[in-house]
Formats: C-alpha cells, structure tokens, sequence
C-alpha cells in the first residue's frame, strides 16, 4: 500500500470510530500524524475533531499548527473565515464564543498574521475594511501604517460608487471607527490639510445623519404599532428605524452625533495647535471664543492668519449648524426623524407687514378713503379716513401665546441667536468670507 493510501485508510479508521470512541480515533491520528507528519489531511482531520468537541486549547494548537505549515489549504482559509466572521459579529451564542475563544489561544503575532492575509482574501471593500479594522482595534501599533491607507480606501470608495449622500455605509465606518482610531494614536503624524479634510468628512457625515428626513431616499423601515390609526402620520414616523444601505440596523445607529463631532473638533484643534483651545466644550462657549479671536484678524498675516482663519470658520460653522438644526427641531420637529416626536406640532412663523411697510407708507395707502357715515338724525355725512380715530392703528398685530403651550421656548430663542451671531461673524471679516469650510 502507498503512503498515500496508508494515511486514507487511517483517517478513514478514525472517522469511523470518532462517534463510538472519541479517543480511540484520536490514538489512531496521533498514530498517523507520527508517521506521515507532513500529511495535511490527518492534521486538519485531528482539528476536526477538536472544534466538534470544542476543546479551544487543543483544537488552537492545532489550527496554528496548519496555519504555519500549510498556510495556502483553501480548507485552513475555511476554518479562519469562519473564525473572523465571528470576531466581527455581536452573536453570543456557545459556538461564536468558541471560536473567539480559540482565536485568543493563537499568539498575537500569528493573530496579527492571520488578520492581514484574511484581509486579503476578501473582495469586497465594506467586507476587507471591516476585517482590517479589526486588526487594528486588536492592535494599534498596526494603525500607524494601516490607519490612513484604510481611511482613504474607504472615501475613494464612496466616490467609485457615486454616492451622493454622506450619510452611506464607507462614510461611516470611516467617520465612526477608523478616524477615531487615526487621531487618537499618539504615533501619528498627519500633515494639517489630511486633518481639516477629515474634519470635514466628519462634519458632513454627522450632520447629514442627524438632518435626514423621513422620506423616500433613506432607506426607512416603519413599524406601526398597536393602537395607532392611518391618521397618525406622527406616531408613525416616530416608530421608524434608520438603516443604512450595506448596514445592519444596529450598525447603523450613531449615539450622540454632535458630541462625537465636538469630540473630533476637539482633537483636531489640538493636532493643529489652535489659537486659545482648551479641549472639549460646549458649541455656544466655541463660538464666545470665536468671537474673541476675530479681534485678532485685522493684525495677523501670512501663515498665522491662515491657520486661525480656517480655526474660526471651522468652529463657526459647525455652531451655525448646530444652533441651527435646535431651531428648526423645536419649530418643526416632524421635520427630521432624528428629531421627530410623536404628536408634536410644528410652529409656523407670521411675518408682521409693520416690518415690511413704514408706518408713512401704511398711512398713504390708507388717507383720503371716503366712507358715508349715519348721522344721528338720519342723514349722511362723507368722511375722509383721515377724520377717523387713528387710536386703533396697529391693533391685534401681536398674536400672544402662553408659555405652557410653547415649552422650551427660551432654548429655542437661543438657538436663534446663536445662529444668527454664527451667521454674522462668519461675514465680519473679508478674510473669513475666502476662507471657506476646509
């Protein structure tokens, strides 16, 4: 008999005899593996039967063992694929956690290793991003050479694919793992421009998130719930779910939109060494500070005016749109489905013609209107409408309205004005009206 058929019939033998005898057949592999070590077939049988029996340390031992001596089997890329899909799943079932545990008694250079090539193995680009952010949560290290190629692999991607809104599947995994992971590693050195670029990949990501609309475009689930009838549109838009297109729902979910985005600010102006900047707070106490460094505008040039140009019209206009999207949230709150509360009722704005109209016009549009007026003993008399008491002139052009009917109105006023101020400063200066929004 040939070596060959030797090492088939003694793995045939150990088949046969796993379910009877577990460890009869596994006498016979460690048999055969003594003979033929060289034999792929009997060493991946032996892992077989340790994964069946969920034996982690034996069956890691052995998948390193295949992974370092027969690393091109389609069958050990079979066993790693299944591995990695459970490191990059929420399942907690018995098995998930099995292979995440054998995954662990892997050294971590042989982990590193294996993550890398599984990245290679994959074709798709939501799919190979994925694996290679998990190596780089698993090891850090690894995102000084892999973090920046990663990101832009992600944001060529929404191009290729012409997307045309922000708020897409590459757009998030950038915004919401990798470019935390970019800018908060210490090692990384990156160029002011590659920052404000990310800033601004950021900026449009959270606020297209946290603007989106209840509307066709966005791939909306609706739920309607008991006791809501067809003439609840606000109850109904309230139970709807958000996911993006090639994500799960929960991956899809984005807690705290804005305070990540002041987050990111935060490090970003700290990378770039902002004038004045003390860090993580509140947007209205950014643009206090933004207003305090234009003073400074008129006297500063070359590089220095550059740098705190793009500082100020960054702050500002993320606090422009945040006191913004509070304003049109409490006006109308059906308006975006982050926002959307059921039974809420939107506020409509009257425009007061005074505004529009002088008092002087109002008053020559209106002299010299004659009106017959009865007299007391029965005869009429023309008048002009300058004869007529002007003491009513303006009345009932104020609608009042209580404040229990109109809750929050003071942070909505406030909104407001922090939007308008944001507005203003923004166009204060000719050199805040070139710099633009990097």
């Amino acid at each position: 008999m040939s070596a060959q058929g030797d090492c088939e019939f003694l793995v045939k033998r150990a088949r046969e005899l796993v379910s009877e005898d577990p460890w009869a057949a596994k006498a016979w592999l460690i048999t055969a593996r003594t003979l033929y070590p060289a034999d792929f077939n009997i060493q991946y049988e032996m892992y077989t039967i340790e994964r069946n029996a969920e034996r982690t340390a034996s069956a890691g031992r052995l998948l390193y063992d295949m992974f370092v001596n027969f690393p091109e089997q389609p069958a050990v890329w079979r066993e790693i694929t299944v591995i990695t899909q459970a490191l990059r799943s929420d399942c907690q079932d018995k098995h998930a956690q099995f292979l995440r545990g054998l995954f662990e008694t892997l050294p971590g250079r042989v982990q590193c290793e294996m993550l890398l090539k599984a990245t290679e193995q994959c074709f798709n680009t939501l799919e190979k991003a994925e694996m290679l952010l998990l190596l780089l949560r698993r090891f850090p290290e690894s995102v000084v050479q892999h973090g920046v190629s990663l990101g832009e692999t992600l944001l060529d991607a929404e191009t290729i694919e012409d997307l045309e809104s922000p708020v897409n599947c590459f757009r998030k995994l950038f915004v919401c793992d990798v470019l935390p992971l970019i800018i908060n590693n210490p090692d990384m050195r990156l160029p002011a421009n590659l920052l404000y670029k990310y800033m601004h990949k950021a900026a449009e990501f959270y606020i297209g998130y946290v603007t989106r609309g209840p509307s066709a475009d966005s791939p909306l689930q609706g739920s309607q719930e008991g006791g809501v009838g067809l003439k609840s549109p606000g109850a109904l838009r309230g139970s709807q779910r958000y996911v993006i297109d090639g994500l799960t729902e929960k991956s899809s979910l984005v807690p705290e939109p804005w305070e990540r985005l002041l987050e990111i600010l935060a490090i970003v102006g700290a990378r770039c060494e902002w004038k004045g900047d003390k860090g993580s707070r509140s947007y209205v106490e950014i643009l206090q500070r933004m207003k305090e460094l234009c003073r400074y505008l008129p006297s500063l040039e070359g590089e220095t005016l550059s740098c705190c140009r793009s500082q100020v019209v960054t702050c500002t206009t993320l606090a422009l749109f945040h006191s913004a999207y509070l304003y049109v949230s409490a006006v109308q709150p059906m308006l975006f489905q982050a926002h959307n509360t059921p039974g809420a009722v939107p506020w409509i704005l009257l425009e007061d013609l005074c505004c529009a109209y002088s008092e002087a016009e109002l008053e020559r549009s209106s002299k010299h209107v004659h009106k017959k007026r009865k007299l007391g003993d029965g005869r009429e008399k023309t008048m002009s409408s300058d004869d007529e008491d002007s003491s009513g002139k303006g009345r009932g052009r104020h609608i009042l309205v209580s404040k229990a009917d109109m809750p929050g109105w003071a942070d909505m006023l406030d909104s407001f004005r922090t939007a308008r101020e944001s507005w203003d400063l923004l166009h204060s200066h000719e050199a805040l009206e070139t710099g633009g929004f990097l």
